[in-house]
């Protein structure tokens, strides 16, 4: 258990010393790439997510998504890349090396819907090579580039994200 509290405090520390509005916005239209990041208790809005890829014509290579589990959670209907805490190590760092390639890989738009105190998803959200990360807690803000409010709302989340990059798109 003291394992526990200090890996996730270094993991903490990890995402608290780094901004990204350090660095300037990269993101640029048309989307060709996109990530996205959820947990377990958005598993429902799956389908929803997974439309994005019709709606920009991205191939699969194009589309990853990548869903944190506890470790007593069930994700059975998604056959995609999962994670947990237990794949953080004890100084805070991914071992997992999908997710380390997840991370590394250039992408133009990553989407994390996920809850706010989700430290592992935080820092995979925080770690990732994308041009433009979008999640929906003002608590993020340090490490979000754009930032819709939508409580758990996933349609009107998407709907909110694809009004932004059209916005994008004109100017």
């Amino acid at each position: 258990m003291i394992l526990k509290g200090i890996k996730l405090a270094l993991a903490k520390n990890k995402i608290g010393k780094h901004s990204t509005k350090d660095s300037p916005l990269k993101f640029m239209m048309p989307v060709s790439s996109i990530g996205i990041i959820l947990d377990a208790e958005s598993i429902e809005f799956l389908p929803k997510f997974i439309d994005l890829k019709e709606k920009f014509l991205l191939k699969d290579s194009d589309f990853k998504i990548v869903l944190f589990k506890n470790k007593d959670e069930n994700a059975s209907d998604f056959d995609g890349l999962t994670f947990a805490e237990k794949d953080l190590n004890i100084i805070g760092n991914f071992r997992n090396l999908e997710l380390i390639k997840f991370a590394a890989n250039r992408m133009d738009l990553l989407i994390t819907f996920a809850e706010e105190n989700n430290i592992p998803v935080n820092l995979l959200t925080h770690s990732c090579n994308a041009n433009l990360k979008v999640g929906r807690h003002l608590k993020n803000e340090h490490f979000l580039d754009l930032i819709i409010k939508s409580d758990d709302d996933a349609e009107l989340f998407i709907s909110e994200l694809l009004k932004c990059l059209k916005q994008f798109k004109a100017n």
